[in-house]
């Protein structure tokens, strides 16, 4: 903890650098890299309908939970974008990727969206790596939302990704999609760009969330031969996610 603090400190020293990717909603983004697929927004919610009615049944359950606490170990306010959710659903759906690597899990909402597309094409595995950080965090709460019938396609790694990333990328030995939803700190987010970004297959897709918190997604993809877009919304163009797809 002592060292994600120093990490934040650091951060909080940057001057934030303007991105030179561009900014496209859900649905562009969608039909950027798959102009055929035919996915509207509208048939990405209605097909993932069930996790959010999943998700807030079991969210009103912790309402007056404390936080943290070990029934309520994660902020809800921090969980990762309902569009974010919808595009990593898409983009699997389409994909039907053999294995998805993400970093970081919390309540595993993001998991859910990912595995639902797996199920649904009957292949692929997700490799999740998440650990206990804090005294209040269990192993029983990491992916706790994640519904029985989508946990067979899914393998959680217990580990920071500093210590299980590599290690989890050599035992595969390649990937179609990896997330960072991990520490956002400039230095870890580099540390798994660079780490996985020679695993993932031509054409696979390195997506990260938070870009806009500090400038390590910015840099890295100054340096790599791909033209990155970030996925905004419609109303104030807030960035939700970091998209890069491998040439």
């Amino acid at each position: 903890m002592l060292n994600d603090a120093r990490q934040a400190q650091q951060d909080a020293k940057q001057t934030i650098q303007k991105h030179s990717a561009n900014s496209l909603n859900l649905e562009k983004c969608l039909e950027l890299y798959f102009p055929d697929s035919g996915f509207s927004k509208e048939t990405l919610i209605q097909n993932t309908k069930y996790l959010e009615l999943s998700f807030k049944d079991y969210f009103k359950k912790l309402e007056n939970e404390k936080f943290p606490s070990k029934k309520k170990p994660y902020s809800i306010d921090y969980s990762i974008r309902n569009d974010s959710r919808l595009f990593l659903y898409g983009l699997c759906k389409i994909m039907k990727p053999d294995v998805v690597v993400e970093t970081g899990v919390a309540y595993g909402q993001s998991s859910s969206y990912i595995l639902q597309a797996l199920k649904e094409n009957n292949k692929g595995i997700l490799y999740s790596i998440d650990n206990i950080f804090r005294p209040w965090e269990s192993l029983d709460m990491i992916g706790d939302t994640i519904p029985q019938n989508l946990r067979k396609r899914w393998k959680l790694v217990v580990g920071s990704s500093v210590v299980k990333l590599e290690e989890t990328l050599q035992s595969i030995k390649t990937v179609d999609v990896f997330l960072h939803d991990s520490l956002h700190t400039y230095k870890n987010m580099l540390f798994e760009y660079n780490t996985s970004w020679s695993f993932i297959k031509k054409n696979g897709f390195l997506i990260s969330d938070d870009v806009s918190e500090n400038n390590a997604f910015l840099d890295f993809y100054s340096t790599v031969n791909s033209s990155p877009i970030l996925m905004t919304s419609n109303q104030n163009k807030e960035i939700f996610l970091g998209i890069l797809r491998k040439k």
